[in-house]
């Protein structure tokens, strides 16, 4: 079975892959946005089919970038190969596109203003990462307002752990169904769920420490819970 502290090391390394991932995007989005500065204030992305279509290619590209970065990962951790279900890969994929449009909304309020007020390329990609992490700590947010940046409409989210979570969730779900079908043929009959740390969880709190029938797969219950399964091989108890 695989441990917690494998799947945490695991997680940790995929998180560095999709920093990078967005680093690289986020570049290209204002070097690309920086080509049609003659815009101004009038910018967008969809004002130039062309514009357009280079931006959603270098969204695409960090999206499929981080699914490929999950999947060498989840190989890593398996002597064999590994197929995530589709039902994973499929999520992941919607959420990894949902992350690649998130951001080129973001990046093309930011560089509105950045065009309107004459700021330099490097300073408005310095301030989105800021933004993102911490929206008052950006010094174009402070000089623009709440309103422009639609504080509270999702644009504060931080993307890049945004791309983080998403990965490291497909890493744990799909090993963890992996060790499942593994545990499953060696003849395991049920399972506990086992909580993975001591931080403060209802939900993993009451589900927790109760045989489960072999034939219903574990499932994390939370995006960021760390709960695991512990196999047994003797009769499941019935109380």
């Amino acid at each position: 079975m695989l441990s917690n502290e494998t799947l945490t090391s695991e997680a940790a390394r995929y998180k560095s892959d999709s920093n990078k991932r967005f680093n690289e995007a986020l570049a290209a989005l204002l070097a690309l946005a920086w080509e049609y500065e003659y815009m101004g204030s009038d910018f967008s992305f969809s004002a130039d089919p062309e514009l357009y279509e280079r931006a959603l290619e270098i969204c695409r590209d960090m999206s499929d970038g981080c699914l490929k970065d999950a999947d060498t990962h989840i190989d890593a951790l398996f002597d064999d190969d590994f197929d995530i279900d589709n039902m994973l890969s499929e999520d992941a994929i919607k959420r990894f596109d949902m992350a690649g449009s998130h951001l080129l909304q973001i990046v093309e309020v930011w560089v509105v203003a950045a065009f309107t007020n004459g700021y330099s390329q490097a300073y408005t990609s310095i301030s989105i990462v800021r933004y993102l992490s911490y929206p008052a700590a950006s010094g174009l947010f402070g000089a623009w307002g709440k309103d422009v940046f639609k504080w509270g409409s999702g644009y504060s989210k931080d993307i890049k752990a945004q791309l983080a979570v998403i990965g490291q969730n497909l890493i744990i779900d799909a090993s963890r169904r992996q060790e499942w079908r593994e545990e499953s043929a060696k003849g395991a009959t049920y399972y506990i769920r086992r909580r993975g740390s001591t931080y403060d969880c209802p939900d993993c709190d009451e589900l927790c420490g109760y045989p489960i029938p072999i034939d219903q797969p574990f499932i994390r219950l939370h995006s960021r819970c760390v709960c695991f399964p512990e196999y047994h091989y003797d009769k499941m108890p019935t109380t």
